[in-house]
């Protein structure tokens, strides 16, 4: 039982370390004048569409193959379609209504808690069977890596609705929370079936791209108009690249 505390905190603690890092330096930030905000919001776009193409997609492909690939994606875009018309509908403080750049980043941090789960999953399992620390850290430095740049397309989506720091950073924390208690279950299961991780990889796949297209770039477009938005996809999508080769 001690073991599997362990790993639960093991994998809560490697995800907490780069989402924070990641939302941290938007956090630092002041409010960004509007064309700033567009190249901002094309910039998470790119990094998030490098994320499904290049890691979500090919992982639930290689996993459990084209149907579960398709199924778990087309669960993800029907559920932030769901959310996408329900959220606006819920008061914030005063009374008003949740802002664009609000529900987008809630949305954003739906589809990273999703494929947090799998993630800890593998880390609880390499950290239960490791014989040693160095048999599971460079895992664990990947997975903290990767975990940067989603810290900060959610932050910066949540700080452009006006979401107060320390709202943030809470959601920050409780994304993290199913990285942990997949790592609890890869602890005392050993791990997922196969069609179980590919569907979950592909959800959070699906439910990112339909956050990309559906929200983020028209709000993009939006702030600071087409080229501003598209041009900051496509330096997003190459730094995503760079990232998921390297990470």
């Amino acid at each position: 039982m001690a073991a599997i505390i362990s790993a639960a905190l093991v994998g809560f603690f490697v995800g907490m370390a780069g989402t924070a890092c990641g939302g941290l330096s938007v956090l630092a930030w002041r409010r960004p004048s509007r064309p700033a905000q567009a190249w901002l919001i094309g910039i998470s776009s790119g990094i998030m569409l490098a994320v499904v193409f290049f890691d979500l997609w090919p992982e639930a492909w290689h996993t459990g193959g084209a149907p579960f690939l398709a199924v778990g994606t087309g669960l993800g875009v029907i559920l932030i379609g769901l959310f996408d018309y329900v959220l606006p509908r819920f008061p914030v403080a005063g009374g008003e209504r949740m802002s664009k750049a609000a529900k987008t980043g809630f949305l954003i941090g739906l589809g990273i808690g999703t494929h947090n789960f799998p993630e800890g999953v593998a880390l609880g399992t390499a950290y239960i069977a490791a014989r040693t620390t160095a048999e599971w850290r460079s895992l664990a430095l990947l997975m903290g890596l990767h975990n940067i740049p989603e810290g900060v397309i959610m932050a910066a989506s949540l700080r452009l609705g006006w979401i107060s720091r320390g709202k943030i950073a809470a959601a920050l924390i409780l994304v993290e929370i199913p990285m942990g208690l997949g790592a609890a279950v890869g602890g005392f299961f050993g791990r997922l079936s196969a069609p179980a991780v590919a569907t979950a990889l592909a959800f959070a796949g699906g439910a990112m791209l339909a956050v990309v297209f559906m929200e983020l770039l028209p709000m993009g477009e939006e702030a600071g108009g087409r080229l501003a938005a598209w041009g900051g996809t496509v330096l997003g999508l190459l730094a995503g690249v760079i990232m998921t080769k390297l990470v």
